[in-house]
């Protein structure tokens, strides 16, 4: 018994290796005309290592410049190209069993989501937005005043890295709730939500790449070992809490307040839908704004030209004899009449895009892209780098930060450029990001506030930061001194 037992295991291990060698090998057939790195086509190994040692950008964009031609994203992205989102983003489902705006791969399914979603991202009818915005940006700043302000007697180093997600965690949170976590007052990451959600991203990355491991974590075995509301673990506490707050908008003594959650809630979306989605907008709104703003703030310390050229503007704002630049707080129609420091948001946004995941779509059909035939079923991702640093669209200095090509461009040219930036928040397309006027809108106040106040400069200029790309950019150890400017 035992000899055929032991037979029995030899053959089920021989039919799967020969299984997969002939799956890798059927393949390879149907992609074997694509260039590309050796082994990419016969293995996820290529991507796999790549993604965990935190440089996948770096790698994507040494591939695209040997192997690419041009490709028209725009294309595979509108609305009409038969695309969808392929099984990648089951990876950032927040319950494995359940699908929401972020992951729903179904077209129609998406847009029946988004539909509900629109009243609240638009923004319509919250009128105290802005005022919500400038209050945490208020609290912002006065925790510079009181403990991050450098001057000739001494350093005091803000950790830039961690203070800006602060801000855009209490931004979001405020924004949605009515109130936010208290992050900035605290000055920490009190609830160690931040800390935690960053150290998911690499596996989060991996379930994206294979689903079967998120399949497994959809089985019932699994199930008693995933994190649930207050159950004591920092996303526990975090699912916790939106619960609670989702909580108060249901029942006899219910709370109707003038913020997102509410506009998610009259919408006609269940219950569970409105905390799912509450968790994506905390979640898509905060880590993103944080990036954008780090990304800014450092472009602009060490580009001596351009800071002085959105200083300038900004000075000239606030003297101008009849002035009308609201006090403490620019109003976000103001900022958005300043040319320069929108050029500055722009450029950005662009040298280094806030997602950096694969965002893979694929198609039922056959597809001609770049001049190649790409089978129906294939995943087609981006390459953010490669696109936002094509020299054909931004010229040859497309790698460098800046803002006055934005202002220099001829009208023809301008328009193409704004039109392949706008695909960091997928603009013009079915998948457009709900947050990106809300995110401009933050962008716009805060870096008019800091640069109107305050001088920045990297303490480590040498090595001003440590970065990881887990499809969001981790900065770490982002030391910056902030002085009052003269």
């Amino acid at each position: 018994m035992a000899l055929i037992s032991g037979a029995a295991l030899f053959g089920i291990a021989t039919s799967l290796v020969v299984y997969f060698v002939a799956t890798r090998i059927a393949v390879w057939k149907r992609m074997r005309h694509i260039p590309g790195p050796p082994g990419a086509g016969w293995s996820m190994w290529w991507i796999a290592r790549h993604q965990i040692s935190g440089k996948m950008c770096k790698h994507t964009l040494t591939v695209g410049e040997k192997y690419a031609t041009r490709p028209r994203l725009r294309r595979i992205w509108s609305v009409h190209s038969g695309y969808q989102r392929s099984p990648w983003y089951m990876g950032f489902r927040v319950d494995p069993r359940k699908d929401y705006v972020l992951t729903a791969m179904d077209n129609k399914e998406h847009h029946r989501i988004r539909a509900h979603l629109l009243l609240g991202y638009s923004g319509k009818g919250l009128d105290n937005q802005e005022a919500i915005i400038d209050d945490q940006l208020t609290k912002f700043i006065a925790l510079i005043e009181r403990k991050y302000l450098s001057d000739r007697s001494g350093l005091r180093p803000m950790q830039m890295g961690l203070a800006f997600q602060l801000l855009s965690n209490d931004m979001t949170a405020a924004v949605e709730f009515g109130k936010p976590f208290g992050y900035v007052e605290a000055d920490s990451d009190y609830l160690g939500i931040i800390a935690t959600l960053e150290s998911m991203f690499l596996s989060i990355q991996m379930l994206a790449m294979f689903p079967p491991l998120l399949a497994l974590l959809s089985s019932r075995l699994a199930r008693p070992f995933l994190p649930q509301p207050h159950d004591g673990s920092s996303i526990g506490q975090f699912f916790g809490l939106v619960q609670d707050r989702v909580d108060e908008r249901y029942g006899d003594g219910k709370v109707r307040n003038l913020d997102v959650i509410q506009r998610f809630v009259d919408s006609g979306l269940t219950r569970s839908e409105v905390e799912s989605e509450a968790i994506v907008h905390l979640l898509g709104g905060s880590d993103t704004t944080a990036m954008a703003i780090r990304t800014a703030v450092f472009y602009l310390s060490c580009t001596p030209h351009a800071c002085r050229a959105l200083q300038a503007e900004i000075d000239a704002a606030v003297a101008a004899v009849n002035s009308d630049v609201s006090r403490p707080v620019i109003a976000d129609a103001q900022a958005a009449r300043l040319p320069y420091l929108q050029a500055c948001i722009k450029e950005a946004l662009r040298v280094w895009p806030p997602v950096l995941g694969l965002m893979a779509k694929c198609s039922d059909k056959d597809d001609v892209i770049a001049g190649q035939l790409v089978p129906a079923g294939t995943h087609v991702a981006w390459n953010p780098f490669g696109i936002m640093h094509n020299k054909a669209v931004f010229g040859d200095d497309a790698a460098v930060f800046d803002p006055q090509r934005w202002l220099d461009a001829e009208p023809a040219k301008l328009r193409e450029m704004e039109g392949v930036q706008g695909l960091v928040f997928a603009a013009g397309t079915r998948w457009e990001c709900l947050g990106k006027r809300l995110a401009y809108m933050e962008l716009g106040k805060i870096l008019f506030e800091l640069f109107y106040r305050y001088d920045f400069s990297m303490v480590n200029p040498v090595e001003p930061f440590h970065r990881i790309n887990q499809g969001l950019m981790i900065q770490e150890h982002m030391d910056v001194r902030i002085t009052r400017r003269e």
